[in-house]
């Protein structure tokens, strides 16, 4: 048995009691606690969810635990460790995300808990938790979003693999210097998948030097000759806060048509040593130093 599988089955709200004839009560929600499903740009690096649970109610509830169960993903959103949501607040939890399920439909995101409140005008009160399920707000189609990206990268993987050059290629020093991003696409040795990438949009730290996109309409098939792509890239702004704020600047958005049919963006990240050049480039080119 997975450790995976082991931590669900443990779960109060996963399972009944073992006596005979003996049934959990109903799933009920206390009232005024509400889930929503969000991300912020570090837990989209991170791949991770973030479930929001907040607390309308004049009374703090306890969560003992939870799972998180929608179509698209596989099992594996689960927290065991329990949590308390105060009167009137919020707290955010965030979890791994688990694999995208690529053939199914998107469906409702379901959250099962287990819940417990010491509120002495509450007849639910009790040290015994009792068993709750609730529909989650997805204001932003997170979970959409997760599921098109990662299905994306599977079609991809299927047609080649986009590598990162692990230093940054330049002439010239100080404003009068010019930097090159090597991107090298591996196509795999065989098979009939193919792909179009359309461009590299800009960042909001790099841009193409002539503009700000990289537009490319590249054709790629499984088995081609592996490809250079370099990109002329230039600062978006000068401005140092922009370094010192940065979350996403290095990762490149590559718009990618698959011959599946899949389409979008796909990131590629800059690995920290390219990441750190490609500041030092930025603050050189700026006359930042």
């Amino acid at each position: 048995m997975s450790a995976l599988v082991a931590i669900a089955i443990s779960l109060p709200l996963a399972i009944a009691s073992c006596a005979p004839g003996s049934l959990r009560p109903t799933p009920t929600a206390p009232d005024g606690l509400s889930v929503s499903i969000k991300q912020g740009r570090l837990d989209v690096v991170g791949h991770r969810l973030v479930v929001r649970f907040e607390n309308d109610a004049g009374h703090e509830v306890t969560v003992d635990g939870f799972v998180v169960n929608t179509p698209t993903l596989d099992d594996g959103l689960i927290r065991t460790k329990p949590f308390e949501v105060g009167a009137g607040s919020a707290i955010d939890i965030r979890l791994d995300l688990p694999a995208s399920r690529c053939d199914a439909e998107p469906g409702p995101v379901e959250v099962t808990f287990d819940w417990r409140t010491t509120a002495e005008d509450d007849a639910s009160a009790d040290s015994d938790s009792v068993p709750g399920t609730l529909t989650a707000d997805d204001p932003f189609d997170t979970v959409a979003r997760v599921n098109g990206a990662d299905c994306l990268a599977e079609s991809v993987a299927d047609v080649a693999k986009i590598v990162m050059p692990e230093h940054l290629r330049s002439t010239g020093a100080g404003p009068d210097r010019r930097a090159f991003i090597d991107v090298v696409v591996e196509p795999v040795a065989s098979g009939d998948a193919t792909m179009r990438i359309e461009r590299i949009y800009g960042t909001t730290l790099l841009n193409a030097e002539d503009g700000i996109d990289w537009t490319l309409g590249i054709d790629v098939a499984a088995g081609d000759a592996p490809t250079t792509l370099s990109l002329p890239v230039r600062p978006a702004r000068c401005d140092a806060h922009a370094i010192a704020d940065d979350k996403r600047g290095t990762i490149l958005p590559f718009e990618i048509t698959a011959g599946d049919g899949r389409a979008g963006r796909l990131d590629v990240p800059s690995s920290d040593g390219l990441k750190a050049e490609l500041y030092a480039y930025y603050a050189e080119r700026c006359g930042l130093q």
